[in-house]
């Protein structure tokens, strides 16, 4: 069943749907594919976020927008559209009566692939809960980290625009959904993964005050070694991101130029050519992430650990948490290219990115080799010691990160809650692809 129902905020009219839900049986109401902001599009492809122009006559808003440019995580095939940036708001009821508790939702993906869509964020049991629940896309990979995520010193390249885009959806949110019924004064930014760093930077960044007042990160934060690349890094990645596409000039500008000229599908699919032969041979290295700026307007202004010891964060209600088993992440991407004795033979592989140890050195062999003794004793890594290899990669990459986020927190606040938590439900894995290890990997507890 469904039937039309309109709604008006300061850039026009919407029409929207509303919704018998096949998963709960009742009913809820939608408004989707709204634009919170111009399509980044032609010159404004590595820019900020602007404003979304206002419209004559009524918009369609019963249809979800495109995704952001990406390769298909099932497929590998690219999808999306540079004209991304839409927001989707569904309520419990029509009209609304009272102002309502907000949840934002922040899609997941590691930066490079996600959406705001119902196929992965549907709201059917949340606004059971008489919540508005707001999704949103934001720009991903070179078109997040250029256009998103993309950061060349030197050029006109805007960085962490992916992240940009979020700040400009709250604002989209703080200055409309009081039309929808929800309050602009009560609400909390959720995410998991990529989704829960970026709840995270927004509590970092001082270009979000209060436009949210309760944050929740689900497996994810600005500490986690794939959610942050150093700007150093993030620069010589461009460079080969311009050499994959026959740009071979260190002019930081007349890369940027060239790069505006390049098609969204050449950008995504060439993105892997941006990583360095070592950066490859480690586990969970994302290509394009957030990293610091300097200067008027800047989103992560310093290094995220720094800006934690120093207290630079917005002190409100914080849930953090993980799940019993995220290292399992790493098997699907990673046992199925190289073999298991190869890994074991060189178990530098192992070692994080961010401890800026250059392999084949003294110390990164010693590192390797009490970490193998720890986690694995005198046993090799195999299929029969799966188990350990996550716990290893789990307390690597994500636990050390999750305990660091809150200890530092603790040390700044004051009078107002943190609760964590590790989700370990027991029972089969909904990954499929993941069945080798029975722990919960990240992600699973946005399914309870």
């Amino acid at each position: 069943m469904t039937d039309t129902i309109n709604a008006r905020i300061p850039q026009g009219e919407l029409q929207g749907n509303k919704v018998s839900s096949s998963n709960t049986g009742g009913v809820f109401y939608s408004f989707q594919g709204i634009p919170y902001a111009k399509p980044p599009v032609g010159p404004l492809r590595f820019k900020a976020p602007q404003p979304a122009d206002p419209w004559e006559g009524v918009k369609d808003a019963t249809k979800e927008g495109a995704e952001a440019p990406q390769i298909n995580f099932i497929n590998k095939k690219y999808t999306g559209n540079e004209d991304c940036l839409f927001i989707n708001v569904y309520t419990p009821e029509w009209p609304p009566k009272s102002l309502k508790p907000v949840m934002f939702s922040i899609h997941g993906g590691a930066f490079v692939l996600g959406s705001g869509n119902t196929e992965m964020y549907g709201p059917d049991y949340l606004v059971e809960e008489d919540i508005i629940v707001v999704t949103f896309n934001y720009r991903l990979g070179v078109l997040g980290k250029y256009q998103g995520f993309l950061s060349i010193e030197g050029s006109d390249v805007v960085p962490n625009n992916g992240l940009r885009d979020q700040v400009m959806a709250l604002i989209w949110v703080k200055q409309n959904i009081s039309k929808f019924g929800g309050d602009p004064n009560n609400v909390t930014i959720e995410g998991i993964s990529a989704g829960g760093a970026s709840v995270h930077y927004l509590m970092l960044t001082p270009l979000s005050k209060g436009l949210f007042h309760k944050a929740i990160a689900q497996s994810g934060t600005a500490l986690l070694p794939a959610c942050y690349v150093r700007k150093s890094v993030a620069q010589q990645r461009s460079y080969r991101l311009g050499e994959a596409l026959g740009f071979n000039k260190k002019d930081p500008q007349a890369l940027a130029d060239y790069l505006k000229t390049v098609t969204p599908e050449q950008l995504v699919t060439a993105t892997e050519n941006a990583l360095s032969e070592e950066e490859t041979s480690r586990l969970l290295t994302f290509t394009f992430n957030p990293t610091e700026e300097s200067g008027l307007g800047a989103f992560i202004p310093g290094d995220p650990l720094q800006l934690l010891k120093q207290g630079q964060f917005h002190k409100v209600p914080f849930i953090v948490g993980v799940t019993s088993a995220e290292g399992k992440l790493v098997l699907n991407d990673f046992f199925n290219k190289i073999e298991l004795t190869k890994i074991d033979q060189d178990f530098q592989c192992i070692i994080p990115w961010d401890l800026c140890l250059e392999l084949g050195t003294e110390k990164s062999r010693a590192i390797a080799e009490k970490l193998k003794k720890f986690y694995f004793g005198d046993k090799p890594l195999s299929k029969e010691t799966l188990e350990q290899f996550v716990n290893l990669e789990s307390d690597l990459l994500f636990n050390y990160s999750f305990y660091k986020t809150v200890k530092l927190q603790l040390e700044h606040t004051v009078d107002v809650p943190i609760y964590i938590y590790e989700f370990d439900y027991k029972r089969p894995s909904l990954f499929k692809l993941f069945s080798e290890v029975t722990e919960k990997l990240p992600g699973e507890e946005l399914y309870y």
